[in-house]
């Protein structure tokens, strides 16, 4: 055998042992998660998906990481075993909204929730909808492709408990080997946002009558509020109500005395406030 074969059997040995630790430390993690699991059934914490944290997690790897694979692959990598361990934990499925680009919208969704996930594909928003509201074992994927052509979030409107919150962004990390850069999508769920340092608060503005958006943003300005209006809807009935959204870039939560004060400013017009959610702004933006 030449030098350079036995070079090449050393390097591939090393590998091999390589793999074996990896193997060993991955059982050694899902052992960890089995414990968490077993702790969580002890106590009153039941929440299993926690967007904010996965957010939090994905931006301190590839700060770290240095080598030579794409963040991407990285990326794919632990989210294969972040999914796959929530689903050990609390068996979940995916509805996923596909207008158009079918294809496209299945694997950005894929590509974040990992291939042990169960995911069911729908033209319509609206089934989807249907589904994660009636169902909290359902996570649900809408498109955000042109905020001001999108009409889903009215229904999220009216809020209550029975509503599923905007929860996350897609695609997180940018996938530059794909085409899937001109797809945006959200993911709803019946679990509470959580900030990861670094957020996008989505809030619907009830008002009985038409409201500027010029005089919108200027209220909250003045409110100590950040952000602005993204959309106006008139009402589809006579005597029904206008709907403002605005996108907030920090992470708001329902009881902000600076929600309050807005409403004041805007006047007797407003009829309520609700936080559609909040998202960890994406690394891809």
């Amino acid at each position: 055998m030449t030098e350079a074969n036995k070079k090449l059997e050393a390097l591939r040995s090393e590998i091999d042992r390589l793999d074996s630790e990896l193997l060993s430390v991955l059982e050694q993690r899902i052992a960890i998660v089995k414990d968490i699991a077993a702790a969580k059934k002890e106590s009153s914490d039941t929440t299993i998906f926690r967007p904010g944290r996965e957010a939090r997690l994905m931006r301190k790897l590839l700060e770290k990481h240095s080598s030579d694979l794409p963040d991407e692959v990285v990326s794919r990598i632990w989210r294969e075993i972040i999914s796959a361990v929530i689903q050990m934990q609390k068996p979940h499925s995916i509805s996923v909204t596909a207008p158009e680009k079918s294809v496209g919208y299945w694997d950005l969704v894929r590509n974040h929730f990992g291939s042990a996930t169960p995911m069911t594909l729908h033209k319509s928003p609206t089934v989807v909808l249907r589904e994660i509201s009636t169902d909290e074992g359902k996570l649900g994927v809408l498109p955000w492709q042109n905020q001001e052509r999108d009409t889903w979030w009215v229904h999220l409107a009216q809020g209550g408990e029975t509503i599923p919150k905007i929860l996350a962004k897609l695609p997180f990390i940018p996938n530059q080997s794909g085409s899937l850069e001109d797809l945006n999508a959200l993911v709803l769920g019946h679990v509470n946002p959580e900030p990861s340092g670094n957020d996008i608060t989505l809030m619907v503005l009830m008002t009985q009558d038409e409201v500027s958006r010029a005089r919108l943003n200027e209220q909250m300005e003045k409110a100590g509020l950040p952000g602005y209006c993204l959309d106006s809807r008139s009402p589809e009935v006579e005597e029904g109500d206008w709907l403002h959204l605005f996108e907030i870039p920090e992470f708001v939560s329902e009881d902000d005395d600076r929600l309050g004060t807005f409403g004041e400013f805007i006047g007797d017009g407003v009829i309520k406030m609700v936080i559609l959610g909040a998202y960890a702004v994406p690394i891809s933006e």
